[in-house]
């Protein structure tokens, strides 16, 4: 295979619902069915096809679908499964879906590649998620999970060694070049010292099939979402070397995509179906829906898979693997977080739904600093072309309907403590940020401020 680098509510819900889905209370089913609408005035469009890809992102959608969320706010929804995240893009850029679950990166490549697409983000559906599953061949090389080294360097110079010591670039795939996990994997690549453009080879594949790719011996390993991480520990095909929050601890997840000019056309509507999956995420983050939520992930309809693989994909009780006796069950609350969960690194007024500007100015620099956008510098214009790809005017009216406090800013400075190598990332100096790495695209040349 060719080498190559990746540039392939009348009346409002009411506020007890909402702080029930902050604070861990429990709702009966009949409970959920008595909640009210809020009502943004009459439905342009009620009849919607949404697309998902099938991994345990798409839960919100498929819970709006199952528990009744959409149909209490006026929409009759069909849910359309994709193979994979390229049929979905063309189905969003085509017009045959009218919204869908969707990666971090595909409105910012749409309207930044050739086409200039006018794809936008609505909200995020989750933060954190993922993790690289590495293969048996790894494993006989003496690689383990990295609960099992004392830090990030001891973990970085075994694998460093093991990489550096293979006849051919080993293959890493990924789902595709337009998700987080893309950027996480290479981030992560490039902290132990890896060029992921030279040393390794990235390839795209649709993420059900990591598997089975990993079984044949075609890829050493995979970034990618749950749960087809679990898969293959259960199935023993490979083990966990990191999860991403490990890398990034509250990173951004998926979110939910769509075009401009259906915006513009059904903005009600937009608010309704925005309404409908915020709920569904409050209604996720709750523990006790666990069970409801792998049951109906796990239908055909879904993702097809053992109760048991999705359970463990949704639990805080995380399976790392490995090809001994030795069991890893690693208690991870923050693994996968669709609305809220206090931590370290969350707290109230933030919470997993709010489309961040800065995560857009986070992405927009690794675009760059991997070459996988036609833009050699920082565009000065960068919050206008962010303003544009992930709006906020809908979510911010959704969430005041909600009664759903809202953080004072849109930018927000990661620490370095969340960062695996210890580099904080401050939006509002992405050009020094972006000098900052070592391992970039076209070393030694340096980025600078754009003119547009």
């Amino acid at each position: 295979m060719k080498r190559r680098h990746f540039l392939h509510y009348t009346s409002l819900a009411t506020a007890s619902f909402a702080m029930a889905a902050c604070g861990n209370q429990k709702k009966s089913d009949s409970e959920l069915n008595q909640e009210a609408k809020a009502n943004f005035g009459r439905l342009e469009k009620t009849y919607l096809t949404l697309g998902f890809v099938p991994q345990i992102e798409c839960a919100p959608l498929a819970i709006a679908k199952e528990k009744g969320f959409f149909s209490r706010y006026g929409l009759n929804v069909t849910l359309s499964k994709q193979l994979d995240w390229q049929e979905l893009n063309s189905g969003l850029l085509k017009g045959d879906l009218d919204a869908s679950q969707a990666l971090l990166g595909m409105p910012m490549l749409a309207q930044l590649g050739k086409k200039k697409a006018p794809m936008v983000a609505l909200m995020m559906l989750n933060i954190n998620g993922g993790a690289i599953t590495l293969s048996p061949k790894a494993w006989e090389a003496n690689i383990r999970t990295s609960k099992e080294y004392v830090n990030f360097t001891e973990f970085a110079r075994a694998y460093r060694r093991y990489i550096k010591q293979s006849e051919e670039p080993p293959k890493l795939a990924l789902g595709s070049m337009a998700s987080v996990h893309h950027y996480i994997l290479r981030y992560w690549l490039s902290a132990m010292g890896l060029n992921p453009t030279q040393d390794l080879e990235l390839v795209e594949f649709p993420p059900s099939q990591m598997i089975y790719k990993l079984q044949a011996g075609l890829i050493d390993g995979y970034s990618g979402s749950e749960p087809w991480n679990q898969q293959s520990v259960r199935e023993e095909a490979g083990f966990i070397a990191y999860v991403n929050r490990d890398i990034w601890r509250g990173h951004p997840g998926q979110i939910l995509a769509t075009m401009e000019p259906w915006v513009e056309k059904n903005p009600t509507t937009a608010r309704a179906l925005v309404s409908a999956i915020l709920e569904a995420c409050q209604f996720c983050s709750l523990p006790e829906n666990s069970s409801t939520i792998t049951q109906i992930l796990s239908s055909s309809r879904y993702l097809n898979l053992g109760d048991d693989i999705i359970a463990s994909s949704l639990s805080s009780i995380y399976d790392y693997g490995g090809f001994d006796e030795t069991k890893r069950l690693i208690e991870i609350p923050d693994l996968n977080l669709f609305h809220f969960r206090e931590s370290n690194y969350l707290r109230k007024p933030n919470h997993a739904n709010y489309l961040w500007r800065s995560y857009g100015v986070w992405l927009l620099t690794q675009m760059i600093r991997w070459q996988d956008i036609d833009r050699f510098e920082y565009p000065k214009d960068a919050d206008e072309i962010l303003e544009r790809i992930y709006p906020l005017k809908i979510y911010k009216e959704v969430a005041e309907a909600l009664e759903i406090e809202l953080p004072d800013d849109n930018l927000k400075v990661e620490p370095a403590s969340v960062f695996i190598d210890q580099r904080q990332f401050n939006p509002s100096e992405p050009v020094a940020y972006l000098n900052s790495f070592t391992i970039r695209a076209n070393r030694p040349q340096f980025f600078a401020l754009g003119k547009g």
